[in-house]
This record gives C-alpha cells, structure tokens and sequence, in this order.
C-alpha cells in the first residue's frame, strides 16, 4: 500500500490518500500544421532507475470519498515501487516524496484579495474553507458578521453600534437598498447565532456569498477603476 498526503480539493481536508493505480506518461508539443520536421537522426537516452520520469495515480479521499487525479514527477525506482505497492497489500510505502506535485481538480483558492482590510483577510479565508469543510454553521454566520462590521468600520462609519453603521452606509450610497437588508440579516442572524447557537449551513453559505460580492464592490473595485483610469 502507499498513500500520499494531500488537501483534497473537494472537501479542503488534508488527509492521507491511498493510491489506486500509478502509471507513466511522456508529453511533448502538439505538431503545427502544415510544418515540416527535417529529420535529425535517431537519439538515444540513457534511463537508469535514478532516471525522473512524469507519472500520474488515481485516488479517493478518505475524508469525502471523491475521486481525484494526481500527477508527479519521481524516479524510475520509485515509480516502480510504487506500482508493487498499489497492487500488493503486503507492500507498505513510506517517506517516498514525489516531486511536482499537481492534483486535479485544481484546488481553488479562497478570495483573498490584498485590498480586503488587513484585519478581515484571514478570518474571511477561513469561513470559506470552513463553508466547503462543512464545519459549524452558528460560528460561520458569526465570524460573518464580525467581518461586516469591521469592514464598515474600515469604510469610515464608526459611530454606534452594527444597526447605525448599516443605516449610514445606506444613507451614503455604499449600500444599495437590497444590500442594507441582506446586511441587516447577517447582523440579527449573527446576533441569534451567538445566543442561541443557531443557524444552518444555508444561511451561513448565503452570507459568505453576500460578503465576498460586499467586499468586491466596496474595496477591489474601486482599486480597479482607478487603476483602469491611469
């Protein structure tokens, strides 16, 4: 058996995977139509088991069970191990470490743009990792709601409590009418969250989407526009 380490792009848990089946593979550059290749004589390469060859494995995780494709580069030795230990139970497999590691599906990246406010960018990265992992919904749709008024108090409004910084950024245009609502829901949920422990994965997802398109709107874009303008 071998299993390798990795965070699954599905459920984002880095767990140890055991690998399916592992095979060889050599690419090389689509031919250009109509291009004619003069030829260059035969050439001959020297493969010895410290030689590095690309190879690719399939797998599932243990955590979510979904499948995924794994390419890496490795030596002939290795790879060969590697394939006796897939197929043979009494084979066990440590410290082997494949370099060029790549997993497919791509593992996709939380938002985490440097114009979010320097105090909002690892807690937000978190609750969407914490939306995908599946994890507490009340402590999501809190933290959701910690983001949102620390990030209208980055926009200027620092008078009062959430409910006044809401009514102000409606009043200055920051917030259209169907935002301030969706806002005024991540404020009175987070409250009940917080007292209660209640909330469900529904709502926790809903806020994080609203936040990510609040912060888009209200920091990166006008960043873009100006830099657009120069």
């Amino acid at each position: 058996m071998y299993t390798q380490k990795v965070k699954c792009p599905h459920c984002l848990h880095r767990t140890e995977i055991s690998i399916k089946e592992v095979t060889e593979y050599a690419s090389r550059k689509p031919a250009t139509e109509n291009t004619i290749y003069p030829n260059l004589g035969p050439r001959v390469n020297i493969i010895t088991e410290a030689s590095t060859v690309s190879a690719y494995s399939t797998a599932f995780c243990n955590e979510c069970n979904k499948p995924m494709m794994i390419a890496f580069e490795c030596s002939i030795a290795q790879l060969s191990d590697m394939k006796k230990a897939a197929h043979e139970k009494q084979w066990l497999l440590t410290d082997l470490k494949p370099t060029s590691v790549k997993i497919y599906p791509e593992l996709k990246q939380p938002d985490d743009s440097p114009y979010y406010p320097e105090k909002i960018r690892g807690l937000f990265v978190e609750l969407q990792e914490n939306i995908k992992m599946k994890r507490n919904a009340p402590f999501i749709v809190v933290g959701c709601r910690s983001v949102l008024e620390v990030a209208l108090r980055e926009l200027g409004f620092d008078d009062g409590n959430l409910l006044s910084r809401i009514k102000q950024a409606r009043e200055n245009g920051i917030l259209t009418e169907s935002m301030k609502n969706w806002a005024h829901r991540i404020r009175m949920d987070g409250n009940e969250a917080v007292h209660e422990l209640d909330a469900s994965d529904e709502q926790a997802k809903e806020f994080v989407d609203f936040l990510r398109l609040f912060l888009e709107i209200t920091f990166v874009l006008p960043v873009r526009i100006k830099e657009q303008q120069k």
